[in-house]
């Protein structure tokens, strides 16, 4: 009977003494494990590189500006890619985006945006259904709408993952104003350029905005191909 009890109290001492053992210490960091603010640097010297040349254009569009300014700096903003139709934003992660300006009889621009944890095709895709399915929309409250013209006529470069073009009126802005951009990805970089012009005339500036746009179109895949 005493053997049966000495071997009871040792097996629930046993049982207690592994309960009470605190949990194990997760493992060590890598010292070679990237912090976030370098992530942000990384991705940010991607989206300088697919940057076209300041040179493509002019003298109709000379370059302007490049935000941030400084090739060392690096806009980690909101989760927009597209305001069309309501808007696309990245699904995950962020974003480091950069943006360059040519202005003159015709604004030309470009945002290359870097993504940390999801791929760009996926957001064209997403910005195509928007285009295709409603035909106007409001941009700002109280602001006239906006007349969506989806499948615009710019030939997709080859050998990328993913490429889309639609224009669009913008009264919001300007009278007589017509946009056109696209929207093309490779991997984790996600270039969005486009052209804006203004005219008495709709066809007019709708015209100069898809000429100007197709004509940015080989200059942007040639950068961006070269990443």
């Amino acid at each position: 009977m005493f053997r049966r009890f000495l071997i009871l109290t040792v097996l629930l001492a046993g049982c207690t003494a592994q309960e009470a053992a605190p949990p194990s210490s997760p493992p060590p960091v890598s010292s070679s494990a990237v912090s976030v603010p370098d992530q942000w640097n990384q991705l940010a010297g991607r989206a300088l590189s697919a940057y076209v040349a300041k040179e493509e254009f002019g003298p109709d569009a000379p370059w302007k500006e490049d935000q941030p300014a400084a090739p060392g700096g690096y806009e980690h903003g909101t989760p927009d890619v597209a305001g069309v139709c309501g808007g696309v934003k990245i699904g995950s992660g962020f974003k480091v985006t950069r943006s360059r300006l040519w202005r003159g009889d015709t604004v030309v621009w470009q945002n290359v945006h870097a993504l940390s944890s999801q791929k760009a095709a996926e957001l064209v895709e997403q910005i195509r259904e928007k285009s295709r399915t409603c035909s106007a929309y409001p941009r700002k409250e109280g602001k006239p709408t906006r007349a969506v013209t989806p499948d615009a006529a710019v030939t997709p470069p080859a050998g990328f993952d993913g490429f889309y073009a639609f224009c669009e009126t913008a009264p919001d802005v300007a009278q007589g104003q017509d946009n056109c951009q696209a929207y093309l990805a490779r991997g984790d970089l996600l270039v969005v350029y486009g052209s804006n012009a203004v005219s008495e005339d709709p066809n007019a500036a709708r015209l100069a905005a898809l000429r100007q746009l197709q004509q940015m179109t080989p200059p942007v895949a040639k950068a961006l191909a070269a990443v």
